[in-house]
């Protein structure tokens, strides 16, 4: 493990990493909300679109996520999730950014922020010690340096909170309605009992993000990590301007569930699925020996998986029974796996300009009318097929409404499809192809 003091710099594997902003646990304690802010070459946000953060958990790159919470070991931590080879070109820098909404961040015993490799190595552990009243906090970048990628320990408060911060680095603060009563004073800083030293970190053993109190349902079986994505509705006073994807309102809404192994398993995905429910995301990855998944409802005929996962990672829908309930998968695999189900409104965004990748994906597009064209290619001639979803009830997204693409010994594929306007779901269903979509909206006649 890599200890590091405010003000020093580590070099970074250039992989996909995840960023736990953490403290001990303890009754009482301010809860510490983690975002991600991505700049360009100026030290600024280029849009709403680079902030990160659990009412919008998802950068349009795919490169940044907010992947939810959990505990283990007498700690607490918010995820967020780094895909250093998705990261933009012009995007210099990322930085790691803690906030809390009551009390102060002196409150807040063991701050830390910890960057964990794939093969789950902490790279980097930077561990506040100087908090006092600030109500936010940079806590480390990551940066470009040499064609390589470092993480610095930042440390720096803001007494101004989120919206103070976040103006330093171009972030258009909404305005927040003025308070009606004036607020009291924040509790005293919780005491340091001993002077003994702080025992030493250790990666989390985290068992599960956490459940909302309200959905009364939790995760069994094993996890690697809080891995997912946690969607909440941004209150009236949030310093961000972006809101959360409207157009999910309404959907079967839950914390993602984790689920890891090796070589043929099967599980239980426990969710309380409605009857009739519309799909949810099942997000797979899998290790660098082996790319070929199958998942699979039994009895049925379709798989959820069947596929190689070119870059070792795929997302793909997962269509609940019609009766409801949890849902049993068998998968099957030669090596290490993990699996994510996440709720529909963790499909990637997708707007005008030019995105690439690999394999399945899900995504979601909200803006206008517009022109998709698709571009893919595949060494082995495979099948390569692009359905769209939408309706207005949960039951109409369970069935594709439009196959836009559609290539059987595919080798290249180069189409040209119109789109109306969102919101809907474009999902590439079968896919072992390199692709790149160009969405480009129509100009009203």
């Amino acid at each position: 493990m890599t200890h590091i003091p405010k003000g020093a710099n580590t070099p970074v594997p250039t992989e996909a990493l995840r960023i736990a902003v953490g403290r001990r646990q303890l009754p009482g304690v301010p809860a510490v909300d983690a975002a991600a802010l991505l700049l360009d070459v100026t030290g600024k946000v280029r849009g709403d679109a680079d902030i990160v953060f659990h009412g919008q958990p998802a950068h349009p790159s795919g490169a940044v996520r907010h992947v939810g919470s959990g505990t283990g070991g007498g700690q607490l931590a918010e995820w967020l999730e780094l895909d250093l080879p998705r990261v933009e070109p012009a995007v210099q820098r990322v930085l790691v950014v803690g906030s809390v909404d009551s009390g102060v961040f002196g409150q807040v015993p063991g701050l830390y922020a910890q960057v964990v490799g794939a093969g789950g190595a902490v790279a980097a552990h930077y561990e506040v010690t100087d908090a006092t009243s600030e109500t936010s906090f940079v806590l480390g970048e990551f940066y470009r340096r040499d064609g390589a990628w470092k993480f610095r320990a930042v440390g720096q408060g803001y007494d101004s909170g989120l919206a103070g911060l976040a103006t330093d680095f171009g972030v258009v603060v909404a305005e927040a309605a003025p308070a009606p009563l004036p607020v009291p004073p924040p509790p005293a800083p919780v005491p340091v009992s001993a002077p003994a030293p702080a025992p030493t970190p250790v990666p989390l053993p985290i068992a599960a993000p956490v459940p909302r109190a309200v959905r009364g349902v939790s995760k069994t079986g094993p996890a690697l990590a809080a891995y997912g994505t946690v969607t909440a509705p941004v209150s009236a006073t949030a310093p961000f301007s972006a809101a959360a994807p409207s157009w999910a309102a309404g959907l079967f809404d839950f914390e993602p569930r984790v689920f890891s192994g090796k070589e043929d398993k099967k599980i239980t995905v426990d969710l309380p699925f409605p009857p009739n429910a519309e799909p949810v995301i099942l997000e797979a990855r899998v290790g660098r020996e082996y790319n070929f998944l199958v998942v699979q409802i039994p009895g049925r005929e379709d798989d959820v998986f069947c596929d190689d996962l070119p870059d070792h990672h795929g997302r793909a829908l997962l269509v609940p029974p019609r009766k409801g309930g949890p849902v049993k998968l068998k998968v099957s695999h030669s090596g290490r796996w993990e699996l994510t189900v996440l709720p529909l409104s963790a499909a990637r965004p997708i707007g005008p300009g030019t995105i690439e990748g690999s394999g399945r994906e899900v995504f979601v597009h909200t803006g206008s009318a517009a022109e998709l064209t698709v571009r893919a290619r595949d060494k082995h001639n495979g099948w390569f097929q692009v359905n769209r979803h939408e309706g207005a009830t949960p039951h109409e997204l369970r069935r594709p409404a439009d196959e836009l693409v559609y290539a059987w010994n595919g080798r290249r594929v180069k189409e040209k499809v119109r789109i109306p306007a969102g919101p809907q779901l474009l999902v590439i269903d079968k896919s072992r192809h390199q692709w790149e979509f160009t969405l480009d909206p129509l100009r009203p006649r």
